[in-house]
């Protein structure tokens, strides 16, 4: 039993360690330069290599029509950051693109996050493309020079930081660059919107501080106790506890001997 319970704990860490460092991954383009992929529906997480090859077999034949791919990374987001409570509003503009998209696809979770600086090289390789670095908080449509080939487009915003007020003001930059991309190329162009630095587990709360006077408040006032994170540990709990109990009903099963009562003897 207690080997069991080992494992159970260590699967359980490996679980959450796994979702922890992860991004998503968000495909969209007004126009049918996508193709909705189902091979990672198998996998709740993948590799980044993986991601690698999803994302550019989502990429339709004749994506080098488009002329405009954009690449937009924002450090430290997370699946769970779209649902969360309190962040409703900091994802107005991407949810609205993103639904509106004629084409989209999407990856939930991708381990340590999307190596975005080889999906541009790739693009660029199969489109014989060039490389643009755009500053989110500046980009205007002058700085989009139409050419023949696609422009290739890696466009950075500011970390996170489990911030709001953060994620409201990049949500606000994304919505400026679709501003400027829709202004010089319309509705030609395609957004990988992702991140190349997937949020860490949170250990900063480990590190010593200074001592900080403690308020008289309730406990829901003082932590935050029902998060996606919680949720989703307790859907991984429950479900080691069940393939645990199965196992285990089935090893007493096989290892208690059946007895059958013998059979009276008439007189």
């Amino acid at each position: 039993m207690k080997i069991f319970s080992a494992a159970a704990i260590l699967s359980l860490a490996s679980a959450v360690m796994a979702f922890e460092a992860t991004a998503p991954c968000l495909m969209w383009s007004p126009r049918n330069y996508i193709e909705a992929q189902v091979n990672t529906a198998k996998q709740l997480v993948i590799s980044k290599s993986d991601a690698n090859d999803f994302i550019m077999s989502s990429l339709s034949p004749d994506i080098c029509s488009a002329k405009l791919i954009a690449l937009v990374n924002q450090p430290e987001i997370h699946k769970s950051d779209f649902s969360r409570s309190g962040y409703e509003d900091a994802f107005t503009h991407l949810k609205e693109q993103n639904e509106k998209a004629q084409s989209r696809s999407q990856i939930g979770y991708v381990a340590e996050g999307v190596d975005i600086q080889k999906i541009a090289k790739d693009i660029a390789s199969k489109c014989d493309s060039s490389i643009a670095i755009l500053d989110a908080s500046t980009v205007t449509s002058d700085d989009l020079v139409e050419q023949d080939t696609p422009i290739v487009a890696v466009v950075y915003l500011p970390a996170a930081n489990d911030n709001v007020e953060t994620l409201k003001a990049n949500d606000d930059l994304l919505g400026q660059l679709i501003h400027a991309v829709e202004e010089k190329v319309e509705n030609d162009y395609v957004v990988i919107y992702t991140s190349s630095d997937a949020k860490k587990a949170s250990t900063h709360n480990l590190h010593r501080r200074a001592p900080q006077p403690v308020k008289n408040l309730p406990i829901f006032a003082k932590y935050q106790l029902f998060t996606p994170g919680v949720f989703m540990v307790l859907g991984v709990v429950f479900l080691l506890l069940l393939i645990a109990g199965t196992g285990i009903t089935w090893l007493v099963g096989i290892q208690t001997p059946v007895r059958f009562e013998a059979k009276q003897k008439k007189n």
